[in-house]
């Protein structure tokens, strides 16, 4: 018995120790993940310390001072620029601020005369761009505003030299600001006191203007001038000759009206025109005994007259002189009228020169973005000079 409980152990671990059977191996091991593919879960992004992105501001970056030709360049190109240019500014030294300055920069405090648009505050720009904005300013916005019965004393400036990227981003494009080479416009002042900021009256989505600059005269019909000589001769045959002015008034650049001739009834007999008559004059003719017998015993006020033609004096009688004029009064007329009042403008007027103004900042500028640019933009008109090789930018 113990032989036999002896033999079963033995096989028992002769069983365990032999080698496994071919298809009954056991499971292999999983591979190892792939470092490059695994992501950490959300709540240990932090914890992995992933590295930030380090901002890339153009004041931070060394800076180099400007060197005297290339001041002396730009003082000469600023004065060549201004030649001529109705405006008030000062000159300023050159900024240098890491990537940021301008050699010549200049604080222009208004442009233009009568009236003199003043930039609040004044603003820190260089001569190019404050050349665009005169030529602007006398072109296009004083103009509009003209056509619409007033004009603009004074633009709002939200943004001139600022050393930054755009839109004020920690790793954006610098910004043309950042060269004294922008200007954001938000506000326009009329002489009457009103003020209309881009905010607010602006028609977003709007891509034409509603108001002309100047309003185009039509032109003559060119058939109706070819036609005139055969309707000229076929009317003789048809009228007895009697013409009627239609207008001698000039209209949209239109030539003088031409006399047309008025066609009559056949069957009635055409009424002779009344011969004109000089007007009679209370005073009996010089060499009339009967007249002069009539004028003695009658007064001359009892005389009919002709009530648009001023009475004759009478003979012998001295014309008086009129009293003169007090210094006063003459004073008083030499001086002119006060100029009226300048209008305020209506919602549509006002939407309309924004959109004009806007349009024609466009032919001046290499860049305009306004309030459909982007949410950036929806306060102010930004204006800018950068030159692009083949394009503008207006939005």
């Amino acid at each position: 018995m113990m032989r036999r409980l002896n033999l079963g152990l033995v096989l028992a671990g002769l069983v365990m120790l032999a080698p496994p059977v071919h298809g009954q191996e056991g499971s292999p091991p999983l591979p190892d993940r792939n470092p490059q593919r695994a992501t950490p879960p959300t709540g240990d992004v932090a914890a992995a310390g992933a590295p930030e992105e380090e901002p890339h501001l153009p004041g931070d970056q060394p800076a180099l001072p400007w060197q005297s030709p290339k001041v002396n360049a730009a003082l000469a190109a600023c004065a060549k620029l201004l030649d001529g240019v109705a405006i008030d500014y000062e000159q300023l030294p050159p900024i240098k601020h890491g990537l940021c300055g301008a050699p010549a920069p200049i604080l222009v405090k208004s442009i233009g005369k009568d009236p003199a648009v003043a930039i609040e505050p004044a603003a820190t720009i260089n001569c190019t761009l404050a050349a665009g904005l005169a030529a602007w300013l006398k072109n296009t916005v004083q103009p509009t505003a003209a056509s619409l019965g007033t004009a603009v004393v004074k633009v709002r400036n939200a943004a001139d030299y600022q050393c930054r990227n755009r839109y004020s981003g920690a790793n954006t494009k610098i910004s043309e600001h950042a060269f004294a080479d922008a200007l954001d416009v938000s506000e326009f002042v009329f002489a009457s006191g009103q003020r209309l900021a881009v905010l607010g009256h602006w028609q977003y989505g709007a891509t034409t203007a509603a108001l002309p600059l100047v309003p185009t005269p039509p032109q003559p019909n060119p058939h109706r001038v070819a036609e005139a000589p055969a309707e000229d001769a076929a009317a003789s045959s048809e009228s007895t000759g009697a013409i009627v002015a239609v207008s001698a008034r000039r209209s949209f650049g239109a030539e003088l009206a031409a006399v047309t001739r008025v066609k009559t009834n056949p069957f009635v007999r055409p009424t002779p025109p009344p011969v004109a008559r000089p007007p009679q004059s209370p005073l009996p003719h010089p060499f009339s005994a009967a007249g002069a017998q009539k004028q003695a015993s009658s007064p001359v006020a009892s005389a009919r007259s002709n009530p648009f033609v001023s009475p004759l004096p009478a003979p012998g009688a001295e014309a008086e002189a009129p009293d003169a004029m007090p210094a006063e009064a003459a004073d008083t007329k030499s001086e002119p009228s006060p100029p009226p009042a300048a209008r305020k403008l209506g919602p549509d007027e006002e939407t309309a020169f924004l959109l004009v103004v806007h349009a024609d900042a466009c032919k001046v500028f290499e860049t305009v973005l306004g309030p459909d640019a982007n949410e950036a933009h929806k306060n102010h008109f930004h204006l800018d000079m950068k030159k692009r090789r083949y394009v503008k930018i207006c939005e």
